[in-house]
């Protein structure tokens, strides 16, 4: 015979979840965008990561032999970090030999180009604007906000799902403990029954929890980080047309850039599961952007602000 209070002992052990994470914080306002961010790493931190995926990538793809690439690349870098107010820090660049019409940006001021990518470019000032997009994300400081972000959202998935758990497992314990109530002892086999009903209800709520993570998960990815991502995207190509102008390159040449891209990518996936906006329409915002900034003259690329009608 098992007494109320043993099995109601027992149904507890089995029943208690507890979750910890670390306290969130860390807005500070970004210099080049003007906006606040939530950071939970400092870009040393990432640049100290980064170095290793660096130096896998130089080591897992060839970069290309002609000099006459990687000199053209790191001219026009030089001349974009002048421009971001970035001359008097390090910066690596590399040519990696792929046709991909590519290009990225790690921490610690590491960017590279794809063969392909500079191929692909008319002239000097599409690379530039390339460059300017890629050191916009650097300014803009986007690798530790897009982590950050990352880390918060897994928390709050973790702790949705636990929170979920927690409710569900007190549901089973409820309906075990109607099936005692009054009752000073009970028999072994209903004893069992209680107690694998009781388990049984547990495993449904695990597999509901792990469903409601899965969910927490993707509304997560694409309520949050995604549109940051594209956020990021168009923050840069901003960033990058401000520091093309400021070096002396042809912001238009931006605009043209991007209905290339635009005229040789037919098929995109739909813009709300893409990281990236639209080519077309990233074209759109950059002519309206640098016909903006133009018209205040001297007040003019201050900032990355657009038209109160974008």
């Amino acid at each position: 015979m098992l007494t109320k209070r043993r099995l109601v002992q027992a149904l507890a052990a089995g029943g208690a979840v507890t979750v910890a994470g670390p306290a969130l914080s860390g807005c500070a306002t970004n210099p080049a965008t003007g906006e606040k961010q939530f950071l939970l790493v400092g870009e040393g931190q990432l640049s100290q990561m980064a170095a290793t995926s660096w130096a896998e990538a130089k080591r897992t793809t060839p970069t290309s032999t002609d000099p006459r690439y990687l000199n053209r690349l790191k001219n026009i870098g030089s001349r974009i970090s002048r421009g971001a107010g970035k001359s008097n820090e390090q910066w690596d660049y590399a040519v990696f030999d792929k046709d991909a019409k590519n290009a990225f940006v790690l921490p610690g001021n590491r960017v590279g180009f794809y063969k392909g990518m500079m191929d692909f470019a008319d002239n000097d000032d599409q690379i530039a604007a390339v460059m300017g997009h890629e050191v916009g994300h650097v300014t803009g400081r986007h690798a530790a906000e897009r982590v950050s972000q990352q880390m918060a959202g897994q928390l709050v998935v973790q702790g949705g799902s636990v929170l979920a758990g927690s409710q569900l497992g007190k549901k089973c314990r409820s309906q075990a403990e109607a099936r005692i109530a009054g009752r000073r002892q009970i028999a072994r086999q209903e004893q069992i029954q209680i107690q694998r009903e009781y388990q049984n209800c547990l495993s449904g709520a695990h597999r509901k929890t792990q469903l409601l993570s899965a969910a927490l998960g993707m509304g997560f990815t694409f309520g949050i980080v995604l549109p940051y991502s594209r956020k990021h995207e168009s923050q840069s190509d901003l960033l990058g047309a401000k520091y093309m102008h400021k070096a002396g390159y042809d912001a238009y040449q931006s605009v043209r850039l991007w209905e290339k891209m635009a005229e040789n990518s037919p098929s995109r996936q739909p813009e709300f599961m893409s990281t990236h906006p639209d080519p077309a329409r990233r074209a759109e915002d950059l002519h309206n952007y640098i016909k903006y900034q133009e018209s205040l003259g001297s007040q003019g690329w201050k900032s990355i602000k657009m038209p109160e009608s974008s």
